[in-house]
């Protein structure tokens, strides 16, 4: 299709971040020191610069639309909350890399809460999802689900079996910007993970706490269009 870019870049492969992250690029001159002290004292590092996601996101934009290339229509179901500003920024990408002329984005919505313990622990085996709030009639759709961040897996494996299971889809993939590496994973989520098929991923991340880009840290940090790794002492404190 002649609508479709072919053009090399360093962000055409799945990015492992390192622990230490990495540094923003010349020009990219946004530093910790320009965050208000109150918020700063609970961020340990920028792990991942803007310009580093907005070039996944683009590199991810131009994978989907080879693979979409003969839809006339795709459903970018959104995973809330913290998906909203990827998929948001994604369509667009999509829309800009075909030429204006590829497939129309469609968007909606699902919502799933998870119980157990509300911080994450190390060796979980299980945690209960339910669906809260769940999208239009997608019988016969192309359908991408849009997830921010893979942590455990246990929220993404269960909206994933959800759709194909009532909704009757033509077709469902999944992307997700991040895929956090954990270093202590149960035998149960190392098996979930293991059977998650993310069909477009942009980042693999260390096992941090991180927020920006959407995906907050105790209601902090959504705004942020860049990465940070939080300080996980601070937020644990708050919750004794």
């Amino acid at each position: 299709m002649d609508w479709m870019m072919d053009d090399k870049t360093l962000f055409d492969n799945i990015i492992k971040v390192p622990e230490e992250g990495f540094p923003a690029p010349e020009g990219e001159n946004f530093a910790l020191s320009d965050i208000p002290s109150e918020k700063k004292r609970k961020i340990d590092k920028i792990l991942i610069p803007e310009s580093y996601i907005q070039g996944r996101v683009k590199a991810l934009a131009r994978e989907i639309c080879r693979d979409y290339e003969k839809a006339k229509e795709i459903y970018l179901v959104t995973i809330l909350k913290g998906a909203f500003v990827f998929a948001s920024d994604l369509g667009r990408a999509v829309y800009n890399a075909s030429g204006f002329r590829g497939p129309e984005i469609k968007f909606d919505f699902i919502k799933a809460v998870t119980y157990g313990v509300e911080i994450k622990q190390t060796q979980e085996s299980q945690r209960k999802v339910r669906i809260e709030l769940k999208p239009q009639d997608l019988e016969g759709k192309d359908v991408l689900l849009i997830e921010d961040i893979v942590d455990q897996g246990f929220t993404l494996w269960e909206i994933k079996r959800n759709l194909l299971e009532k909704e009757h889809l033509n077709s469902l993939r999944v992307c997700a910007l991040f895929n956090k590496v954990l270093k202590e994973p149960s035998e149960e989520v190392r098996e979930i993970k293991n059977k998650l098929v993310l069909d477009y991923l942009g980042f693999k991340i260390p096992d941090r706490w991180i927020a920006g880009y959407g995906i907050d840290a105790g209601g902090d940090f959504r705004h942020l269009p860049f990465i940070v790794a939080v300080k996980e002492n601070y937020y644990l404190s708050q919750k004794e």
